[in-house]
């Protein structure tokens, strides 16, 4: 929203906890994604890996209109890997396709990589996959890379 556009009440439930709450919404998104490991609802379990991105992505700006410069949050994500996926998984979420460069060298793809039964997290035999810049990053490690770069960041440069 932009300043001075008219709202209904001053302050409202959504910006009661301003960054502190999305960050802890975007945590209690990733415990839900992982209590659905090795569920056989993949698209369930697909809906909270994308919920979970796009709430991660979106503590960056909480934090900026929380007064975070701009400059070093993008010093953060120049320099976490982690963070650029999340950004880019986000974004396509939300655009289908990137509409921006993407953070990474090109458009990642997200894909099922089969495991033997009974050994996947992604359905009981595969693991949901980040493929970017010719790596694989397994969605599960990729979200708690995520959470953990925000925790220290907050530590240091939010109050």
């Amino acid at each position: 929203m932009k300043p001075g556009q008219p709202r209904e009440l001053d302050w409202s439930w959504e910006r009661s906890p301003g960054w502190r709450g999305q960050l802890a919404r975007t945590k209690r998104w990733r415990r839900r994604l992982l209590s659905l490991r090795g569920s056989s609802d993949l698209d369930a379990t697909f809906d909270f890996v994308l919920v979970f991105f796009i709430n991660c992505y979106h503590v960056r700006d909480w934090l900026e209109r929380s007064g975070v410069s701009s400059d070093k949050l993008d010093a953060l994500f120049r320099d976490s890997v982690p963070l650029r996926i999340c950004a880019d998984i986000a974004n396509i979420a939300k655009h289908y396709d990137l509409t921006h460069r993407p953070r990474m060298t090109r458009q990642l793809s997200l894909a099922r990589e089969y495991e033997d039964p009974g050994h996947g997290w992604f359905g009981d035999d595969g693991t949901l996959r980040a493929l970017s810049d010719g790596d694989k990053y397994d969605v599960l490690d990729l979200a708690a890379a995520c959470e953990a770069e925000w925790d220290m960041f907050v530590r240091t440069h939010a109050t």
